[in-house]
């Protein structure tokens, strides 16, 4: 009995430790990634914010929302930072999706999809002064390539046949 109340204690502080990030066992990762096609811009995404291809942005499974995210490309050995916005990616060794800006900073869309290495970045590092040009990098990149509002996913008309 003593056994398994140890047990259930021991889940229940393994939890608290995934849920506040106590630990920061998984503040690093390495595996797939992937960039966001552009249909989905203006698709709201988790955080609330509207999909812009043209924004630094990325989605993770459990990164908290609004969190900075370094993502180095070590066949090109060039990295960006990149804010979580969204959650995802769900496809079997896939880790993180990033915008249409990120990886072409990067290099990362000649390859579709391949290895990176993430790394969360603690908001000890994160100062004023980084989150300010953090902000005005993404919106000069998306002064450069403007949003064209469009409807997303416009419904088809079906065509009906004629009977003979």
């Amino acid at each position: 009995m003593m056994s398994h109340l140890f047990r259930i204690s021991l889940f229940f502080f393994l939890i608290h430790l995934q849920i506040f990030a106590v630990s920061g066992i998984d503040n690093k990762q390495t595996g797939n990634a992937t960039y966001y096609s552009s249909r989905f811009w203006g698709v709201k995404t988790t955080s609330g914010d509207d999909y812009n291809p043209y924004f630094f942005t990325a989605a993770h499974r459990y990164f908290p929302l609004g969190s900075w995210v370094e993502v180095k490309f070590p066949k090109t050995n060039k990295s960006t930072l990149v804010r979580v916005n969204d959650r995802g990616p769900y496809r079997r060794g896939v880790i993180i999706d990033v915008s249409i800006a990120a990886a072409q900073e990067i290099g990362l869309l000649p390859y579709g999809v391949s290895k990176v290495s993430i790394r969360l970045i603690p908001e000890i590092e994160i100062t004023d002064s980084l989150r300010s040009a953090w902000s005005k990098r993404d919106s000069l990149n998306a002064s450069i390539h403007p949003f064209l509002a469009k409807q997303v996913f416009k419904k088809k008309k079906k065509r009906l046949r004629k009977k003979i």
